[in-house]
């Protein structure tokens, strides 16, 4: 699989789990190697760390703040490449390790396949009074008790590249063309 991925002229491959690092450095050790967000990085501690592992890109936790990317970028190799989200859905869980949508669907978010449970209607019930259902109601047209409002960071990309970003990630994942192609061009703009 590494050996085809790398003859596909893929640019990197974008890694989550270590045993997967060590079958791409063994197969393939010139294939470039980026962390994936679902790593968890937000701080220069653990930048360094998969520097040392010979990740050359970052995919950084999309929870971070301005100030804490800045402290990043400062204190870290400046061949280290930063990537950040800056459009699409803000996972409820902690960079994206969200297990809902394979409990309930049987499909992983971790594998590309999240049918976003978090953005389903729920209804609340208290354990004494079973059966009795109560509406969770934020908003008129929808709930999102469990999911943030996506993420639309393209009124500030420049403040992202001054932080220190070197590229901008936006989700495509389970997506149609035309919405990639529709969402792309507006970023590029």
């Amino acid at each position: 699989c590494v050996k085809t991925i790398a003859k596909s002229g893929a640019d990197a491959v974008i890694i989550q789990d270590f045993a997967v690092l060590k079958a791409v450095k063994d197969i393939c050790p010139e294939m470039p190697i980026h962390a994936s967000t679902q790593l968890a990085v937000h701080n220069v501690s653990g930048a360094e760390f998969l520097e040392k592992l010979g990740f050359s890109r970052i995919v950084l936790a999309r929870e971070l703040p301005f100030d804490e990317i800045r402290e990043i970028r400062r204190n870290i190799s400046p061949e280290l490449e930063l990537e950040m989200f800056v459009h699409g859905a803000m996972c409820m869980a902690y960079s994206g390790r969200c297990l809902i949508s394979s409990f309930l669907n049987d499909r992983s978010g971790n594998r590309g396949e999240c049918t976003q449970p978090c953005r389903w209607s729920y209804y609340l019930m208290e354990r004494n009074r079973p059966n009795e259902f109560y509406k969770v109601e934020e908003y008129p047209d929808h709930t999102a008790i469990l999911s943030s409002h996506d993420m639309k960071a393209v009124s500030f990309l420049d403040e992202l590249k001054d932080a220190g970003i070197d590229s901008f990630k936006i989700e495509g994942r389970m997506k149609t063309e035309y919405y990639v192609a529709h969402v792309v061009n507006a970023y590029r703009r």
